[in-house]
């Protein structure tokens, strides 16, 4: 996962190579979605395949109770999505076509509150 980089500085223009490994996209991935469904790092799954020549997430997140009170199981299912699609193609240039979500068991979330 390698991708040849023209960076302009205003100045000059560097060239470089910018390499993205398997895993750390994997690692980049499973943050998205902890963040995005709440819950921690350790509940999350996140593999990668090739369908048809694209890129393929499988996500594996328990559903996580008392975060968005009224939210569907569908409606985080497509904020996860997104989440995935629009952070990997942002901070790792990474187009993803399909991201299957599989809910896995249930966990309670609390809001802590700093003061």
């Amino acid at each position: 996962m390698t991708g040849d980089v023209r960076a302009d500085t205003g100045e000059r223009n560097l060239i470089g190579r910018t390499t993205v490994t398997g895993r750390a996209l994997q690692h980049l991935a499973v943050g998205l979605v902890r963040d995005a469904a709440r819950v921690t790092a350790q509940d999350v799954s996140v593999s990668f395949s090739d369908e048809a020549g694209a890129l393929k997430a499988t996500v594996t997140v328990p559903v996580a109770l008392g975060q968005r009170p009224g939210d569907t199981l569908i409606t985080r299912a497509e904020a996860l999505r997104e989440a995935v699609i629009r952070g990997l193609e942002s901070l790792a240039g990474r187009t993803v076509s399909v991201v299957d979500i599989r809910y896995s068991g249930v966990r309670e979330v609390r809001e802590r509150r700093v003061l």
